[in-house]
């Protein structure tokens, strides 16, 4: 029986006793794609415990091949004494699974990769994001460390065997790898069916006085944006041209909330929270705009679900955003003059040009196409591997 390590700092939801296990990107249809290499699929990572209220905002892991080993977090300097703990954790691990899968950046998946690469162990990454983008647009004591964390993830790169790339270009321009590798996003576009976009430009005709505009990000990292969006809204709305703000994600809303009062938009941008990977899809129906204003991306999935509903988009010009959108629809990131810009010239033929454009664009990202592409290199790594 082949035992699947996955591997990527997290952190996974539980509550208090470990019982119920709460994800968004992490859940049962990842651990079945992950099944392909192994009857057991053990995620290493960390741990955050939420209330079972909170937990109903997340989806539930039930997948039997599930189970999990928690590694104490390290990162902070406070908790820098529990790395000999999580290298000894870590290594174990490795040890007692068949096949590692990394998601990287992560540095438990940075410690993870140079010991199973001691020991040869089948190694497959997917590379979903820049280091490097994340750190220096995080604060100044990452800007301190941003290029040194770089080298270390195109060193990794430049001797990983096999890698799945979330993007087409950007990442494998960054983190380019002598290894086997593909382009292959890890985002699920299931229904496509015409009545969405019909039901799209029928919105778009019917566009309010009011346009409502949305972003699915984590809140509580500053380099997602959302802080520029809200900054532009305030400057349309002493010009007296009004925009809805809605910002759904997971974490602590302080910081955006306390922008909102600095801004006087309380009236204007609402911090939702999380949502179930469900609702999300139902929350992109109510938007006439998403926006994502990143400062720091690999293909972010939000942009693809969003373009999937036929709903016109605006985006940052980093990482694999431009692959996905008009350039027409592009601002500089961090640029809240650009962001007002676009805002204030949007026209109702513009918003059902982008609308077209994007649903088109998401029949590349159909699951069916995305397994098949995944599952011919899965194979080529089994093979490779001697994993047959």
């Amino acid at each position: 029986m082949k035992k699947v390590l996955f591997v990527h700092d997290g952190p996974i939801y539980t509550n208090d006793d470990k019982s119920i296990f709460y994800g968004v990107h992490y859940n049962d249809t990842l651990i079945q794609r992950y099944s392909y290499f192994g009857n057991s699929v053990n995620f290493l990572m960390r741990r955050a415990v939420v209330s079972e209220k909170d937990g109903q905002n997340f989806s539930i892991i039930k997948h039997p091949a599930f189970s999990f080993i928690e590694v104490p977090n390290f990162k902070s300097i406070k908790a820098y004494f529990k790395k000999t703990e999580a290298i000894a954790i870590i290594k174990k691990a490795v040890d007692e699974h068949d096949v590692i899968i990394l998601r990287l950046p992560s540095a438990i998946g940075a410690i993870a990769f140079e010991y199973a690469s001691s020991i040869n162990k089948p190694i497959l990454i997917e590379k979903v994001a820049c280091v490097y983008d994340a750190l220096w647009n995080y604060d100044w004591r990452g800007r301190l460390i941003a290029s040194q964390k770089m080298k270390k993830y195109q060193d990794i790169l430049q001797k990983a065997s096999h890698t799945i790339y979330v993007t087409d270009h950007f990442l494998q321009s960054r983190y380019p790898t002598e290894g086997k590798s593909i382009g292959c996003s890890d985002v699920i576009v299931t229904d496509l069916d015409d009545a969405i976009l019909n039901k799209r430009i029928l919105k778009i005709v019917n566009l309010p006085k009011v346009i409502t505009i949305g972003t699915v990000a984590a809140i509580d990292v500053p380099y997602k944006g959302q802080a520029d969006v809200i900054q532009a809204i305030a400057i349309l709305k002493k010009q007296n041209i009004l925009f809805n703000y809605k910002i759904v994600g997971q974490g602590d809303a302080s910081r955006l909330n306390k922008i909102i009062e600095q801004c006087q938009v309380a009236d204007l941008v609402e911090v939702v929270g999380p949502l179930k990977s469900a609702e999300v899809f139902d929350f992109l129906d109510t938007l006439d705009l998403y926006i994502q204003p990143s400062k720091q991306e690999g293909l972010p999935r939000a942009v693809i679900e969003a373009m999937s509903r036929a709903c016109p988009v605006l985006g940052s010009n980093i990482a694999g955003i431009p692959e996905l959108i008009n350039k027409n629809s592009l601002f500089k990131a961090g640029n809240v003059g650009a962001i007002v810009k676009l805002l204030r010239d949007l026209s109702k033929n513009s918003l059902e040009q982008s609308a077209r454009e994007n649903f088109l664009k998401a029949e590349t990202f159909k699951k069916e196409t995305l397994d098949s592409k995944r599952e011919e290199f899965y194979k080529e790594f089994k093979k490779d591997f001697n994993l047959l």
